[in-house]
C-alpha cells in the first residue's frame, strides 16, 4: 500500500471507531436518528379508542389540563398504558 491508501484507511478506522464511540455513548440519538416505522389508521384508532375507554380525554376538556397527582387520573392513565401494552 503507498502511503496515501494507509493515511485514508487509517482515517476510515478512526472515524468509524469515533462514531461507534459515540452511539454507544449516546444510544438514544442513536435511536432518535433512526426512522420510525409509522402507525397505521388501524393503530392510531385503536390507540384513540383505548384511550377514550380509558376515560382519558375527559381531562383534556377545555383550557386547563388535567392534574397529574389525581388519583383518579393516574388510575385511568395506567388502564389506558396497560391496554396499549397489551396491544403491542
Amino acid at each position: 500500500m503507498t502511503r496515501i491508501q494507509i493515511s485514508s484507511v487509517a482515517a476510515s478506522v478512526i472515524v468509524s471507531g469515533i462514531v461507534w464511540g459515540l452511539s454507544v455513548a449516546f444510544p438514544a440519538a442513536v435511536q432518535a436518528a433512526e426512522p420510525q416505522r409509522g402507525l397505521t389508521r388501524a393503530e392510531v384508532r385503536a390507540d384513540l379508542e383505548a384511550w377514550q375507554r380509558a376515560g382519558l380525554a375527559e381531562y383534556f376538556r377545555g383550557d386547563g389540563g388535567p392534574d397529574f397527582s389525581n388519583r383518579e387520573f393516574q388510575r385511568r392513565l395506567e388502564a389506558y398504558q396497560a391496554t396499549r401494552a397489551g396491544a403491542n
